[in-house]
């Protein structure tokens, strides 16, 4: 196999670096726009270069992002090569697209590495389905966000300065909205979905809610609970084309399997009608972890993985949030306007609600209170 590779950064590095160690996948040519030492060879920054090699006949897209990314994938599957990513902002987002063109195409699209990193989640999410019809997901899917919440959790640090110093190491983006507002896990549970229950989910219907305005007086809130706070990503079947999907700030009990999970660790958790759960661990995200993923997906192009468990999705699923529900915590300076129990001068712990019910007040107190903060409590 001989690949183009698109993108020389933390991930694109990695993956380099692995594949240098194999005789039977060659990195050809590498689309960056920076010049590295000793690469000068491979290196190009016309995209045209590796789309017109005949010679390459797959194409690993690292670029992330929506565009170039999107284009250069599309051109790659209409030139009848495979393409293998860890994209997972601009695969959600295309998902219907990019899989029908390389069904026609007749080639293949990897994007194991867009969830869970090095974990091999979606792979089994495929090979489940072929035996058993899935009925749920569930889980912690954004390392970032949980390394955060873990620190608060364990020294009672402030969220600024966890952010800073996981900035600082390289944890934390510079411009961390993707992860603090839920972005990221809300295209990962949107990917997953579609997988498991075969009806594309589009990202902007999964209500979410990031970690942004967490405080470390939350956190002394949550301790005295007996609980954890963790970002959790979810979805359930609840009717013949309907799912439930939405990301929250999830309060679980301290003994729970989530809040073990400590640091930028994962865990996912698979529901079906006959093996009841499966959870999955490992490390989601990172250089090497996710380079192992990539790696992966070269491996099952190069095994003819893909078209024997990956069929298309059939539709769009209806995602109904109404059909979803349970208490939460909210603080908030205004009133909350529902039913709850008052723990402070500004905190609440409300009846059950439904999930979409939840957050339009969100939306609606937040034109009065812009630092509101809340999360579901897990019974």
């Amino acid at each position: 196999m001989k690949i183009g590779l698109l993108g020389l950064g933390t991930i694109g590095s990695g993956i380099f670096e692995h594949l240098q160690k194999r005789d039977d996948i060659h990195v050809k040519r590498i689309l960056e726009l920076l010049r590295h030492p000793g690469l000068e060879h491979l290196e190009t920054s016309d995209y045209g270069e590796i789309l017109n090699d005949p010679e390459i006949d797959t194409v690993v897209e690292l670029i992330g992002g929506m565009e170039p990314a999107h284009t250069f994938t599309v051109q790659a599957l209409k030139a009848g090569k495979n393409v293998v990513t860890a994209n997972k902002l601009m695969l959600s987002h295309h998902m219907e697209e990019l899989l029908t063109l390389a069904r026609e195409m007749g080639v293949q699209y990897r994007y194991d590495a867009a969830v869970g990193g090095s974990i091999p989640f979606l792979y089994n999410l495929m090979r489940h389905r072929t035996a058993d019809t899935l009925t749920g997901i569930s889980g912690i899917v954004n390392g970032t966000t949980n390394l955060i919440l873990d620190i608060m959790q364990t020294d009672g640090s402030d969220f600024d300065a966890v952010l800073k110093q996981a900035q600082k190491e390289g944890y934390a983006e510079a411009n961390p909205a993707a992860d603090i507002d839920g972005i990221d896990a809300q295209c990962k549970i949107a990917i997953a979905s579609a997988v498991a229950y075969q009806r594309y989910v589009r990202p902007e219907d999964v209500a979410t809610e990031g970690i942004r305005h967490i405080t470390g007086g939350d956190i002394i809130q949550f301790k005295g609970m007996g609980r954890v706070c963790r970002l959790i990503a979810q979805s359930q079947v609840v009717g013949e084309g309907v799912i439930t999907a939405y990301v929250e700030p999830t309060l679980v009990a301290a003994d729970s399997t989530e809040a073990a999970v400590r640091m930028n660790n994962n865990t996912i958790t698979v529901t079906g009608e006959y093996f009841g759960e499966h959870t999955f661990q490992g490390q989601g995200a990172g250089k090497d972890p996710t380079a192992f993923a990539v790696e992966l997906g070269l491996r099952d192009i190069m095994d003819g993985v893909s078209p024997r468990m990956n069929p298309l999705p059939d539709g769009y699923a209806r995602v109904d949030n109404d059909k979803a529900g349970h208490r939460y915590y909210l603080r908030a300076a205004v009133a909350p306007g529902v039913e709850a129990e008052k723990l402070s001068e500004d905190t609440y712990l409300t009846r059950p609600l439904s999930v979409q019910a939840m957050h339009d007040l969100a939306k609606r107190l937040r034109e009065q209170d812009p630092k509101l903060f809340f999360a579901g409590i897990r019974d």
